[in-house]
């Protein structure tokens, strides 16, 4: 979704808040030798010129924070200090897209309250569509708006199981948008370490997804129109 806002001339951030497996680095191959920590270590001299430092440029458009090459950095940072470099890096970004990992953390919710919506991205699984409700309540629990929630369902086969009705009285929500499974061309993505071809139906949907989040839909004359929730 990052490098579709970027093909639409957007300028965006890609942060990755998965401190124990972040994928990030490896899906855009990243080389950068810095991390988030590098920014949440160094708040004193945290500016323009030092953040630019830190973030690499392997997408057009896109300018991506990593998380820590050793996974399960035994360095935790504080509420603060993670909301502190969100804070610091929005404004000079139309938009920024933060990886929070597989559940939701401590660390998580305090990142939450920098952010404006938040994708809850499941599978029909009974253990993943579980999770996805505990997390729906929690942030509902916390003040987390149910109208800045929204569900994604991932690998989603060509006939469900389960009526979107019915997955709404599940979960709490309605489904907002639907990915369809193509593992072979996944597969072929990471094997050639490269980015999914927009040309795929996957990479299609992917684009759809994108545009959808950013409310920008194509006028009459094919070109877009953009809106920015700010």
């Amino acid at each position: 979704m990052a490098a579709e806002l970027g093909r639409q001339n957007q300028k965006v951030l890609l942060t990755d808040l998965d401190l124990d497996a972040g994928m990030v680095a490896f899906i855009t191959k990243t080389k950068t030798v810095y991390s988030i920590l590098d920014a949440v270590n160094n708040l004193h001299r945290l500016d323009i010129h030092y953040w630019k430092a830190l973030v690499s440029n392997g997408i057009p458009g896109v300018e991506i924070v990593a998380s820590p090459l050793a996974l399960a950095s035994k360095i935790r940072p504080t509420d603060d200090q993670i909301r502190h470099v969100l804070a610091f890096a929005r404004p000079h970004y139309d938009w920024t897209l933060v990886d929070l990992g597989r559940s939701l953390s401590r660390m998580a919710l305090s990142a939450l309250e920098e952010v404006d919506e938040v994708c809850l991205v499941t599978t029909l699984e009974v253990p993943a569509l579980h999770q996805s409700k505990q997390i729906v309540q929690t942030l509902l629990d916390s003040g987390y708006g149910k109208n800045r929630i929204r569900l994604i369902l991932n690998r989603a086969p060509k006939r469900l199981d389960i009526t979107p009705g019915e997955l709404e009285k599940m979960l709490g929500l309605p489904i907002y948008a639907s990915v369809p499974n193509d593992y072979p061309e996944l597969y072929e993505t990471y094997a050639e370490g490269r980015m999914l071809s927009r040309n795929s139906e996957l990479g299609r949907q992917i684009a759809r997804l994108a545009l959808k989040l950013a409310g920008m839909e194509p006028d009459k004359s094919g070109k877009k129109r953009f809106g920015l929730f700010g």
